[in-house]
């Protein structure tokens, strides 16, 4: 490795200094814009169900009271009875609505029977 003079400290233009943050002051008065914080006309929110078993079979899926759910614009389901679920945490359905929490709630109220 060759050696290289580090120029002094006086003369150094970053190194060894304190450099303000460009985006500080929004970020410490709030005024930053997160991806969560935009929000385009028309957008939908998804909320999936997801299995609480490992290697079980799916033998009914209930999703008629998530249809009629307000806000709700789809619900399909991934896992169709008959599905053997591999893992804890394996997709079953997703819903889509108009607001974070129709999609919650609307999951919420998806019947799932397993044969575990």
């Amino acid at each position: 490795m060759p050696d290289y003079n580090w120029p002094p400290m006086d003369q150094r233009k970053v190194m060894g200094k304190r450099l303000s943050r460009l985006d500080g002051p929004v970020k410490t008065t709030g005024a930053a814009k997160y991806n969560s914080d935009i929000k385009p006309e028309g957008m939908l929110f998804a909320a999936l169900l997801t299995s609480p078993h490992a290697h079980a079979k799916v033998t009914k899926v209930d999703v008629s009271a998530a249809k009629s759910s307000p806000g709700v614009t789809s619900v399909r389901i991934i896992a169709e009875p008959g599905t053997e679920v591999q893992w804890a945490g394996q997709e079953i359905a997703v819903v889509a609505a108009n607001t974070e929490e129709a999609a919650n709630d609307a999951v919420r109220k998806i019947k799932v029977d397993y044969d575990v």
